[in-house]
């Protein structure tokens, strides 16, 4: 996989991640709160817990740091905003990198087993968006449950700009 390949599949990323949050934002309160004992629970936790993982895949591939407070917002609007810029964050990066950078190794400690792993940086940007489609697709679900209306999030639909 090359950087321009990457580039694409983070713009569609971001382009999916917009439809989904077409049907988040038409949510009531009760709907994006409303509690779920499956993965992250609600729709609010769902789209977090996305967030939370790309911005902390970022700081990981560009090994800068700690990524953001779990739990530190509430609002939609502050979510949205937060989304914004870790999106804009992720492009400049892609920008940055050569197809070179994909197979340098980076090192990071995991949260879930609190051990230090090193991986190819192209290994952290696949990560990313596998993780992202994932909980997109449990999001559209939690959605669906509370009765919100969904949309596909293919990447073929990207492809075809429909």
């Amino acid at each position: 996989m090359t950087v321009d390949r990457f580039k694409k599949m983070f713009i569609y990323n971001y382009w999916a991640n917009k439809r989904v949050w077409q049907h988040v934002i038409a949510l009531s309160e009760e709907q994006f709160t409303r509690p779920c004992d499956y993965s992250m629970g609600s729709v609010r936790e769902q789209v977090i817990h996305q967030l939370f993982a790309e911005e902390l895949w970022l700081t990981r591939v560009r090994d800068d740091g700690q990524a953001m407070e779990k739990r530190r917002f509430i609002s939609r609007v502050s979510i949205a905003s937060h989304w914004k810029t870790v999106e804009q964050a992720w492009i400049s990066y892609l920008d940055s990198l050569t197809d070179d950078d994909l197979d340098t190794e980076i090192s990071f400690k995991s949260l879930t087993y609190e051990k230090t792993f090193q991986n190819p940086r192209w290994e952290g940007l696949m990560q990313t968006l596998n993780h992202s489609t994932d909980h997109r697709a449990q999001t559209l679900s939690r959605i669906h449950q509370v009765g919100g209306d969904t949309s596909e999030q293919d990447f073929i639909f990207y492809t075809w700009g429909v």
